[in-house]
């Protein structure tokens, strides 16, 4: 399945930390290809009942800026770290939530993928003089 969206980072709004904390959360889509499918299944009835979307048409929402994805994306980040409660009962502030994408480090990846440089003769260190 092609990946909907990069990874999210969010931060719930000042008066939500109370309840959902402060730290920065994480939703990876990629997370949900690890789930068994009684899970995935389990977690599509719940985006369902509670906002009348599935899992994909959840995160495109999101994408859309449509505010049933923020709550789904928030929701499914918490899930997906171990935190289960009812989506019917997450209610945070969304439009007071930082929100962002994480950008994959292209530069560093690609530098670390890369082969060495290969050293010419006339290149190669000056040898040691003996003592």
């Amino acid at each position: 399945m092609a990946r909907v969206l990069p990874p999210v980072r969010y931060r719930f709004a000042e008066a939500d930390h109370e309840q959902y904390g402060s730290d920065w959360h994480e939703f990876d889509e990629a997370k949900l290809g690890e789930l068994r499918a009684r899970e995935l299944m389990a977690i599509d009835k719940e985006l369902r009942a509670a906002l009348g979307l599935n899992t994909l048409t959840a995160l495109e929402a999101f994408l859309r800026g449509d505010s049933a994805g923020s709550l789904a994306v928030a929701w499914l980040g918490r899930r997906l770290a171990g935190v289960v409660e009812p989506l019917a009962d997450f209610n945070p502030l969304l439009m007071l939530m930082e929100t962002e994408l994480v950008q994959p480090e292209i530069a560093a990846e690609a530098e670390a993928d890369a082969d060495p440089p290969a050293i010419s003769s006339s290149e190669s260190p000056a040898a040691t003089p003996e003592e």
